[in-house]
């Protein structure tokens, strides 16, 4: 019961963050090694607020933070400063906090960011602002994409205390502009050292470029980026946080587990836990036809994730770990998961074995259940032609020594 009680424990504290908010989020479908990015772009104001205009390795897969590289331009909104910062592996991060004389959330400015290896260069409005070239820097050496979100922080020390009431509230974007990185050939920025590639200038989204992410935030994020927080209006790209959509429309998802090669007792039961019910333990009992357990929940768009119990916490069900439905292979929680898209139908999710990605028949296929054996009958008879008994798997033998009798058991093996 112990280990169940700290595994609920860990289950809540990984995923009980609560979703108050829709932010907006995007990245570029390209990574880039080197290079200078442009951005003509307004932050949103307000306590709890955080805009940016920055470079991630999103490539890292399962390595971080051993590949974690970062270099960001961060507009908090409950101040005028401008954040520059780069990440590292550790995690660890450099940051310096920049006036530039006006309020970045009131107007339009100009931001740029050059990555050289073993430099970093920030600018504001056409001057130089910042500049990284020390040691550490040598450490930004894997490729990167370009994102832009707005969303809410769960950190008073950062950025204030975040207020719902105020949305919603939006950031713009003006252009983006891309430079390769072509030392000795270039025509523009530092040294000559880059050379322009493209530019959007949003008269509509394109999604050769940019992707919208959507998922349900991260650690200390009060906002799940959905597509309602991106728009393209008027020449301007606008990342917004807004108040969760009470009318949105859900989705009938149907899970089901098989329990055909499990130990079950008539008293045991199934039951659902998930990111959509809090992980609750109990709430989510599935009903039991034959071996096959299940249960329909209506969800509301966004990315899940989920496992199977067995009386309460008792036994975990979840996924096999490395294997192809754990959702999420880079955490030790190993469990399935799904994305109900906005425009998902009915979903009937396919019926897994216990602990497994895979139907109980093709479990058996590739790993048959041993054949019962055929009992091996042994019939044993004394002198007198009598056969000997059998209690309970065992030989019952008489044995007889001078006119006494002893009696005496041998297990059938």
């Amino acid at each position: 019961m112990k280990n169940a009680l700290l595994l609920i424990f860990l289950l809540f504290a990984n995923h009980s963050q609560s979703q108050e908010c829709v932010g907006g989020n995007i990245r570029t479908n390209e990574a880039f090694l080197y290079g200078r990015f442009e951005v003509s772009m307004q932050s949103a104001a307000g306590a709890g607020v955080i805009s940016s205009f920055f470079l991630y390795n999103l490539d890292l897969g399962c390595n971080w933070p051993e590949e974690n590289n970062e270099i960001d331009i961060e507009m908090t909104g409950n101040s005028e400063n401008v954040l520059f910062t780069t990440h590292y592996p550790g995690p660890i991060y450099y940051t310096s906090t920049f006036d530039p004389g006006f309020n970045p959330h009131d107007s339009l400015h100009n931001y740029i960011i050059e990555w050289e290896p073993g430099i970093v260069r920030w600018f504001v409005d056409g001057e130089l602002a910042y500049v990284q070239d020390q040691a550490f820097v040598d450490g930004l050496i894997h490729p990167m994409r370009l994102l832009m979100n707005l969303w809410a922080v769960d950190n008073e020390s950062w950025a204030g205390i975040w207020d719902p009431s105020i949305m919603p509230v939006s950031s713009y974007y003006d252009f983006v502009r891309y430079y390769e990185y072509t030392p000795g050939e270039g025509n523009i920025g530092t040294n000559n050292n880059f050379t322009f590639r493209w530019e959007d200038s949003f008269d509509s989204f394109d999604e050769s470029l940019w992707n919208i992410e959507e998922f349900g935030g991260f650690s200390g994020n009060f906002c799940t980026f959905t597509p309602s927080g991106v728009a393209v209006e008027n020449g301007l790209l606008i990342l917004s946080i807004l108040e969760p959509d009470s009318n949105q429309s859900t989705v009938d998802v149907t899970f089901t587990v098989d329990m055909s090669l499990e130990a079950m007792d008539a008293s045991d039961v199934i039951y659902l836990n998930g990111g959509f019910n809090e992980w609750c333990g109990t709430c989510a009992p599935m009903s039991k036809d034959g071996d096959i357990w299940s249960t329909t929940l209506s969800l509301l768009p966004g990315k899940y994730e989920y496992l199977f119990t067995k009386n309460f916490w008792e036994e975990n069900g979840g996924a096999p770990e490395g294997s192809s439905c754990d959702f999420n292979p880079c955490d030790e929680w190993l469990n399935y998961g799904l994305i109900v898209n906005d425009d998902s139908d009915v979903i009937v999710l396919d019926t897994v074995c216990w602990k497994d990605c895979r139907t109980c028949e093709s479990v058996l296929s590739v790993h048959p259940q041993p054949p019962s054996q055929p009992k091996k009958v042994v019939e044993v008879y004394d002198m007198l032609g009598r056969k000997v008994k059998a209690q309970n798997g065992q030989l019952l033998i008489y044995h007889f020594n001078n006119g006494s009798i002893e009696r005496s058991f041998k297990v059938l093996e």
